[in-house]
């Protein structure tokens, strides 16, 4: 807690700083920004096998990890404030957004008649810092970015759904296996009000040394139900970053109305 404190400190006084200066950098334009889009999250089996059972109408049953893709998409909305530069061809971009993340494994049994997906999802609040690069950067609405965003998470979930079976099981996961922060790094491109950007997140969601105890009695022990999990994530956001300025109004009449 002590080290999200002070990263989150330390984005705040550096915004600081950079708005108590800004008459000094000169910056030609300063406006908000609207963002929302879809987290498109895309994860395989576990980094190493990871069989356990599910309980099903004949009994418990051992299931794998199958090497398939597995898709899951997420949501984020926010707000993000730009500072261009007089030469208008760099900019520095700050803000504050929700986020939820999804990743997913199958599982299948041994004869392939029981198939399990497993989704996580991970609900959190994020302050991203990039930087945006252009020849034309306000008139053009066009520019690449790079930078990263420090992330707090605050809740998290494991959704189980057996195949042909229409019932979900859900279920919390516990506050200390998963960790509260995680600084994803990114690339991007904008173009107009479009927006996509490639996020690589180093350290999962969840605690891969979390501990936590089953059985009872002499049957009594501890595991590490995240151990496999993949140590890094990769996301494709795609959505939509409307200025809440004049350049927006003066492109749609109807974006006019609500500015």
């Amino acid at each position: 807690m002590k080290k999200i404190l002070f990263i989150i400190l330390f984005i705040i006084l550096f915004i600081i700083s950079v708005l108590q200066n800004s008459n000094a950098q000169k910056w030609e334009f300063n406006y908000f920004a609207l963002e929302i889009g879809i987290n498109h999250g895309f994860a395989g089996a576990p980094d190493t096998l990871n069989n356990f059972f599910v309980k099903t109408d004949n009994g418990d049953v051992v299931v794998f990890p199958n090497s398939n893709l597995e898709y899951t998409p997420g949501f984020n909305a926010g707000l993000q404030f730009h500072h261009d530069f007089n030469n208008n061809s760099i900019g520095l971009v700050f803000g504050a957004k929700f986020t939820t993340n999804g990743f997913k494994a199958g599982y299948t049994s041994s004869d392939k008649k029981i198939s399990l997906k497993q989704t996580n999802r991970v609900y959190g609040v994020a302050i991203p810092l990039f930087i945006k690069l252009s020849s034309e950067l306000y008139n053009n609405q066009a520019y690449f970015y790079a930078g990263a965003e420090c992330q707090l998470n605050f809740n998290a979930y494991t959704i189980e759904k057996l195949k042909d079976e229409s019932q979900k099981r859900r279920v919390k996961i516990d506050d200390g296996a998963l960790n509260k922060i995680v600084v994803p790094v990114f690339i991007g491109f904008n173009y107009k009000l479009f927006n996509m950007r490639a996020t690589v997140i180093t350290k999962n969601f969840l605690n891969r040394d979390y501990q936590m105890p089953v059985g009872e009695g002499k049957y009594a022990q501890t595991i590490k139900p995240y151990k496999t999990m993949p140590s890094a994530l990769i996301y494709i956001q795609t959505g939509f970053v409307i200025p809440i300025s004049q350049w927006t109004k003066n492109r749609s009449y109807i974006m006019s109305k609500i500015f």
